[in-house]
């Protein structure tokens, strides 16, 4: 009997915020197949995610939308620069270093499964002030005209997060 991946995708995400042993760390998902949407995602990355936009908060060098469809709940946004460059995140804060390599590899994982074959990997340290600020996966397609999509295990200065990034490969030095 095969476990569909939504079945697979639910189970990690609630381990993963038991592992954390905190109330406020907990995450579930926002979507009923969070692979369907990853790839819906992806194939909107061209109008700038215009389909997942909802209201915003302008900055003086971004816009910061609420994403109408969030893989996981109340942690995804859609941000907006200049000259049509748009990102969808998902980002998470976790309680320690362990809970955040926890998520990291298991959303790396998934992330894998979900994109296939046609998407290649590498994994490479962060960093930020020259200083090591964790780990990086990033996938990319042979493809031409398709986003960056990279999972972060983010650990700077005593604070510890994990987050999914779509968008621009020329945002590669940053994410």
């Amino acid at each position: 009997m095969k476990i569909p991946n939504t079945v697979k995708f639910t189970s990690v995400i609630i381990g993963l915020s038991l592992a954390g042993c905190s109330i406020q760390n907990t995450l579930s998902l926002g979507v009923d197949d969070p692979c369907a949407s990853l790839k819906g995602i992806v194939a909107d990355y061209p109008s700038g995610f215009e389909a997942y936009r909802g209201s915003s908060n302008s900055f003086s060098s971004v816009t910061v939308y609420n994403a109408k469809e969030q893989i996981i709940r109340g942690h995804c946004e859609v941000w907006s620069w200049a000259n049509n460059d748009s990102a969808y995140v998902c980002s998470g804060n976790t309680p320690n270093d362990e809970v955040a390599t926890t998520r990291y590899n298991t959303a790396v994982n998934w992330m894998g499964q979900c994109l296939g074959d046609s998407w290649s990997s590498t994994e490479g340290e962060r960093t930020r002030d020259g200083m090591n600020a964790g780990m990086v996966t990033r996938f990319s397609a042979a493809e031409a005209g398709k986003p960056n999509v990279s999972v972060h295990n983010v650990a700077f200065r005593g604070d510890s997060a994990v987050y999914v990034y779509v968008g621009t490969p020329s945002r590669l030095a940053e994410f």
